[in-house]
């Protein structure tokens, strides 16, 4: 949770209306402690809290990705899955996705999802997943994994490292391929389960990202990427050299105005 407290009760009773009986709901702030943000969105919180509602307020603004380590920190069950502070599950979103992963055996369950924008209306078409089998697949595919569609085996989350704290965009896409380097079974929900809220613009700070900013984003992902390269086998890492694209290319369409569905950092 960012900002947005006009939101979150919406998603929050998204959270609480699924159809799954055994649901834990982790409500990481991410606002910093004393905020008045933060004072908004606890008091938007507070008639939830419970024994299955538990809230934490991290001091300072960390960012998304250590925001959604601090949560998988904090939950008591088995697996794990992200909602972001205004977006919507479906009701039968966590029971339908956890079937998935216990009748394939999964490490990670990655399901499709709808777009509605800022005043609820739907937006066509629906983001549908493909397979993802390799790497390869994630990286120069056309997959869509944004924190919510993920569901993860919290043991197998830990242990691959969770989200780069490095990282405020793309982070979800490389938790994915890291998965996938280390061996996860992954599969692919074709139906949506939930609904992604499109805000005009980059998002979530409600600013364009600096091109010294994004230049630092790529940095990093191509770190990762390559580190990732250097644990496949020799036939594989040539095969990803042949089709790896330009990074540049890509930080010149992001700091020359384009638009992206990912959101943005709000460090």
């Amino acid at each position: 949770m960012h900002g947005r407290s006009h939101f979150i009760e919406a998603a929050l009773r998204s959270v609480i209306a699924q159809t799954h009986p055994q649901v834990e709901t982790i409500l990481v702030d991410d606002n910093g402690e004393g905020s008045a943000n933060q004072l908004a969105t606890h008091e938007q919180v507070a008639p939830f809290l419970g024994p299955n509602v538990r809230y934490s307020a991290n001091p300072a603004n960390v960012g998304v990705s250590a925001t959604r380590n601090r949560g998988v920190e904090l939950a008591r069950g088995e697996y794990v899955t992200f909602l972001d502070d205004d977006d919507l599950y479906y009701e039968h979103k966590v029971a339908h996705q956890l079937q998935h992963m216990l009748d394939h055996k999964l490490d990670i369950s990655i399901c499709s999802f709808d777009r509605f924008d800022t005043d609820g209306e739907t937006q066509p078409p629906s983001a549908i997943q493909p397979p993802l089998t390799c790497a390869q697949d994630v990286l120069f595919g056309d997959p869509s994994p944004h924190a919510p569609t993920i569901m993860i085996e919290r043991a197998f989350f830990q242990r691959i490292g969770g989200f780069n704290e490095s990282l405020a965009y793309r982070e979800d896409l490389m938790l994915v391929t890291r998965a996938l380097i280390h061996g996860a079974a992954i599969g692919s929900i074709p139906q949506p389960l939930f609904n992604y809220r499109v805000h005009a613009g980059f998002q979530l700070s409600k600013k364009r990202f600096a091109c010294d900013e994004i230049d630092r984003i790529y940095a990093i992902i191509d770190e990762e990427e390559a580190e990732l390269r250097r644990q496949l086998p020799p036939a594989e890492r040539e095969r990803l050299l042949e089709v790896t694209p330009s990074r540049a290319a890509q930080a010149i369409v992001q700091s020359s105005g384009g638009q992206d569905e990912r959101r943005h950092p709000h460090q």
